[in-house]
Order: structure tokens, then C-alpha cells, then sequence
């Protein structure tokens, strides 16, 4: 006997943000825009026919590329759980460089900045790509405004703090040695 179900949402919360915008495949400096948590959501058991009542999260994020452009790429639909070895307990591992902790509001996250690594990914049945995130991290030190490949974004860095650091103490004056002989073309190369 065949029962017609009602079909499973399975669409991005994000969709009419990004619209038919494809984000470029590299790596870029990123800001987090959003979190979009779902509650009671309806859908299929992993390799079953059974269905299951589970809460979601939903991460997007926007960047410019090299040409000042901006784009937004969301994360996949992730089962809001802190179990270690679940996909959102992993996404933020690698978004903040170290394991969440518990008790946390991932949704402070809106605003901080990380490196994401956008990809271009077949869709299933076939009619073309979209922009997935194949890697995230925090931004390294001292890399800031800039695109990992060396574009600067459009936002000027953040404003230092006004109050300038403790003067350190000078070193002892050494004496200066002479200076040597200047170098002449035949002379060999001294390395």
C-alpha cells in the first residue's frame, strides 16, 4: 500500500537572501550575518523511511571577493545537538579554533570574523552548482581586513584602542663598529 505523505521542507532559510547569487570557490575573509534556529522541524531519519521531529540551525555568512562583490553562503541545516561528534559541534570547533563550550549561545557569533573556503558542489539532480562551505577557521593574527588572497576587503580595520602602550626601557648604547669597505663588482659574493 503506498501513503502520499506531505513533502519535507528541505529548503535553505537563507534561499531569498542569497537568491541565484554563486559565490566564487576560494577562500575569503568572512563575517557571520546571521544564525536562524528552526524548532519542531519535520524530516526523514537518516537511511530510513521513518520520520523524526528534531530542531535545526542554520549559519550564513558574507564576504566580498576581489572585485569588491559581495556575496552570502550559508551552512547546511545542522540537528542543533552538543554531542561531539555531531556536525554543528564540529562547524563550531572549526569556526572558533577550539571546542565550544557548553552552555554557550553560539548566536554571539554574529558579527566575528573567520577564513571560509567556499566550494562549488554538483547539485543532485544534476541542473547545475551551488556555494558550499568546505572549510572554516578563525581569522590568524595580524591578517585582518585582508582576503586570504590579498585583496583588501571594502571595510576599513577596526579602530585601535586610543590609549598608547607602556614606553619600554632603551637598551644600553653599544659602540658602532666601522663601517666595512664598500664591495667592488669583482669581488666574490660574501654568502
Amino acid at each position: 500500500m503506498a501513503i502520499l505523505q506531505q513533502p519535507v521542507n528541505n529548503s535553505n532559510p537563507f534561499a531569498d537572501l542569497i537568491g541565484d547569487d554563486l559565490a566564487p570557490a576560494g577562500t575569503f575573509v568572512a563575517t557571520v550575518i546571521d544564525v536562524r534556529d528552526e524548532f519542531g522541524v519535520q524530516r526523514q531519519k537518516f537511511q530510513s523511511l521513518e520520520m523524526e521531529t528534531v530542531d535545526l540551525t542554520t549559519f550564513l555568512f558574507g564576504f566580498r571577493d576581489a572585485q569588491n562583490f559581495e556575496h552570502r553562503v550559508s551552512s547546511r541545516r545542522m540537528k542543533i545537538s552538543g554531542n561531539e561528534k555531531s556536525t554543528l559541534f564540529g562547524f563550531l570547533k572549526s569556526l572558533l579554533g577550539r571546542a565550544p563550550q557548553y552552555g554557550w549561545d553560539y548566536a554571539a557569533l554574529k558579527g566575528q570574523k573567520c577564513l571560509l573556503t567556499v566550494e562549488h558542489i554538483q547539485r543532485r539532480d544534476g541542473a547545475g552548482v551551488f556555494a558550499g562551505i568546505a572549510a572554516l577557521s578563525p581569522v590568524p593574527q595580524g591578517m585582518g581586513g585582508q582576503v586570504a588572497n590579498g585583496s583588501p576587503e571594502a571595510r576599513p580595520p577596526a579602530p585601535r584602542a586610543a590609549v598608547p602602550p607602556p614606553p619600554r626601557p632603551m637598551p644600553p648604547a653599544r659602540p658602532v663598529p666601522p663601517s666595512p669597505a664598500p664591495v667592488q663588482a669583482d669581488d666574490p659574493i660574501p654568502f
